[in-house]
């Protein structure tokens, strides 16, 4: 079959797998496959397990990273935006690191982003995926990366919350921001030096959002305080929402 050789193919040797795709049904149809399955056999699982998982997932991605990024100097793809392991939910790989391997207000920083945006920041993803989707056939290597890691953003948020004791409050908010502003600040410094787009604080890129492109046609920096304040609040806060209406039912059923 010919997805076969696309596993590692450069861009445009194939036709991109695409956003709202027959592909990206596809890979998204496995990803909650995968998900399901992943939060079925954790039911009963213990926190000292899910500290474990923390430190496969930390060592297991960072491995599966180091790979795309030596697929991109492979074929030749040098610029900061191919490489660079900067994103809003790269962040993930270092929260795991904090949160497995650290202890004190290191492992607290972790634990914030982790339970806080990551099933958020996941699923936004897995809905919208505009990146290596964009750009690579669906049996790329790319593209199933991107969907895995993904779903296990998802997945280790769930067990975070599920059986981790940490509240999604104002204490645990500020230990987000330190950590968001830690590496978003990191990527506008980057993004202005080198004219990449790292977090996509930059340029709206291929973000399925009318509104953005609009406003970054009318200002460049209103752009990048939209998308830096919405990083900030929205996965959060709608986590938050969602586990207090969740925990409010639980009481009154």
């Amino acid at each position: 079959m010919d997805i076969f050789n696309q596993f590692w193919v450069p861009r445009k040797i194939y036709k991109p797998c695409g956003m709202f795709t027959e592909g990206h049904m596809i890979l998204l149809l496995i990803s909650v496959c995968v998900l399901t399955f992943l939060l079925i056999i954790s039911i009963k699982i213990t926190v000292e397990k899910i500290d474990i998982l923390t430190k496969v997932f930390a060592v297991s991605l960072t491995f599966l990273e180091g790979i795309k990024i030596f697929f991109n100097f492979y074929w030749g793809y040098t610029k900061v935006n191919y490489w660079f392991p900067i994103s809003f939910c790269s962040i993930f790989i270092y929260a795991l690191w904090m949160s497995g391997f650290t202890n004190g207000y290191l492992k607290k920083l972790g634990d914030s982003f982790i339970t806080g945006v990551t099933v958020v920041a996941g699923g936004a993803y897995l809905l919208f995926p505009s990146t290596s989707l964009t750009a690579y056939p669906i049996g790329h290597y790319l593209c199933i990366y991107s969907m895995l890691f993904h779903t296990l953003m998802i997945y280790m948020g769930v067990l975070y919350l599920r059986k981790k004791q940490i509240n999604l409050n104002w204490k645990t908010f500020k230990k987000f921001i330190v950590i968001y502003l830690f590496f978003s600040v990191i990527s506008i410094f980057i993004n202005n030096i080198t004219g990449s787009n790292l977090m996509m604080l930059s340029s709206p890129a291929n973000i399925p959002v009318k509104l953005l492109h609009t406003l970054y046609g009318v200002n460049r920096w209103a752009y990048t305080g939209v998308v830096f304040l919405v990083y900030l609040f929205v996965p959060y806060w709608l986590t938050s929402f969602v586990v207090k209406q969740l925990s409010i039912r639980k009481k009154t059923s």
